[in-house]
């Protein structure tokens, strides 16, 4: 038994971690699995009390929240184990099938949606909007446990969770943005924006457009909490098989998280700019609502916390799987192009689901 932050943590093997995770399921008992990005511990954390919604007050424990404010999920730390996996990235695919046929009869109503931004964006003071897009496939719930293990051996590099509760059934992800990292008085956020494939031709106006709209919103809602505010140089990172823009955010605060995340959330990464506009253009072209998708997720502990984005995720629930995916519309986008991000994005799930 260890002792962390006054919090005791068990020491268990894989089998007896993974045994664990089956049996809470079979008692329908809400528990969240969960591994922080390059470090091969893996967590679990689950409570004796039945899980019910709740808002995000400051709760220590780890939170579960939707992307509009919305009621979401805590877990108290109640009860905690966790286990060593190693670093795995060798899934060979036995299945050739092109599953993207499958997502062809949204593309039509994705464009036109995308098309209806674009006009919104020339004639009005909106900047830039984030489209969602969700994709069902056949699926089964009772097969979480294959699609954990293929998730955590193929990004090694990505906040990884499995989320249950018997009235949502299981989301998963491997989200590669960080919403918010605050330790000790210094905050951490980031500006992750724009996409293309590895080895394509250099970064675009638009993709460095977007990210930059990102950047600078999260500096000015920062300011006025926040000291010693610093930007990183603008990098080029890898999440799974795309490439995305990156910025580092940081400053000193003595705000509480819940506070820093009310001045953030939801960024331009998955909102939009201005804020407003936005997220009106979304309520009222989205058809589904994105629940938990483009939320946020982490773990919260007194005055620290660290918090997730929930990017390349998805819902099994029954016998259905839910991938949700989403993109940057700026006055630049082409439909064409932001439908082909989108699919490609949706990889992430895909793998784990297929192979």
């Amino acid at each position: 038994m260890l002792l962390i932050n006054n919090f005791k943590f068990e020491m268990i093997n894989n089998k007896e971690f993974f045994l664990k995770l089956n049996a809470l399921y079979q008692k329908n008992q809400s528990f969240i699995s969960y591994r922080m990005p390059g470090s091969n511990v893996l967590k679990l954390n689950y409570s004796t009390e039945k899980i019910i919604p709740d808002f995000f007050y400051n709760q220590n424990g780890f939170v579960m929240m939707p992307f509009k404010n919305e009621r979401g999920y805590v877990i108290p730390k109640d009860k905690i184990f966790q286990t060593t996996i190693q670093k795995e990235t060798s899934i060979i695919s036995n299945k050739k099938k092109d599953f993207t046929k499958k997502m062809l009869s949204k593309k039509g109503n994705y464009i036109k949606i995308i098309s209806h931004a674009i006009d919104e964006i020339l004639k009005t003071k909106m900047e830039k909007v984030v489209l969602s897009q969700s994709f069902d496939f056949d699926g089964n719930e009772i097969n979480y446990l294959k699609y954990f293990d293929r998730l955590l051996r193929l990004y090694h590099n990505a906040f990884c969770y499995l989320f249950y509760h018997p009235e949502e059934g299981f989301w998963i992800g491997a989200s590669p943005e960080t919403l918010l990292k605050l330790e000790n008085k210094k905050v951490t956020t980031m500006a992750l924006a724009g996409t293309k494939k590895p080895g394509e031709s250099n970064w675009g106006g638009k993709e460095i457009v977007e990210q930059k709209l990102v950047e600078t919103y999260l500096k000015n809602n920062l300011t006025d909490i926040c000291s010693e505010i610093k930007i990183g140089k603008r990098k080029t990172v890898l999440a799974g098989k795309i490439e995305h823009l990156k910025s580092v955010i940081s400053g000193s605060t003595d705000c509480k998280p819940i506070d820093l995340v009310k001045a953030i959330h939801p960024t331009p990464a998955v909102g939009g700019v201005p804020k407003d506009l936005a997220l009106s253009f979304i309520e009222k072209s989205e058809l589904k609502k994105r629940s938990f998708y483009s939320g946020y997720l982490g773990i919260v502990e007194n005055n620290n916390c660290n918090l997730f984005v929930n990017l390349r995720c998805a819902q099994i629930k029954g016998k259905r799987v839910k991938i949700f995916v989403g993109g940057g519309i700026t006055k630049e986008s082409e439909p064409e192009k932001e439908w082909e991000e989108i699919v490609v994005k949706s990889q992430t799930m895909l793998n784990i689901l297929f192979v």
